[in-house]
């Protein structure tokens, strides 16, 4: 992965670690991590997790994998966007494209 992708990787781990109200320790121990260091190195981007700790980090963050890993894919920063999670712009993205399917068939 690269550098800009670890690091909106590891800032929706830790806005999502921040929602739960866990501290970087309680993750590391919930998710199966070696301590609060680990946590910290993957929300500043430093440290790029293997795919068999995604889904207990996913669980401890009361997430799904898919969820977790849709920041890599989505522009987040937009000011419909921002503050929400992949969960919720996905919705949104539903909505708009119902919306554009409504109004195409309105002008139609």
């Amino acid at each position: 992965m690269d550098e800009e992708r670890l690091k909106q990787f590891g800032e929706e781990v830790k806005r999502l670690r921040e929602a739960c109200g866990m501290s970087q320790e309680e993750l590391a121990k919930r998710s199966g991590f070696a301590g609060r260091q680990a946590i910290s190195a993957i929300e500043k981007g430093k440290n790029n997790i293997s795919i068999d700790k995604l889904p207990d980090l996913a669980i401890s963050l009361r997430t799904t994998p898919g969820n977790l890993l849709d920041v890599l894919f989505e522009v987040r920063e937009t000011p419909i966007t921002y503050g929400l999670n992949a969960e919720n712009i996905a919705k949104l993205k539903s909505y708009a494209d119902y919306l554009r399917s409504n109004q195409e068939s309105d002008n139609g």
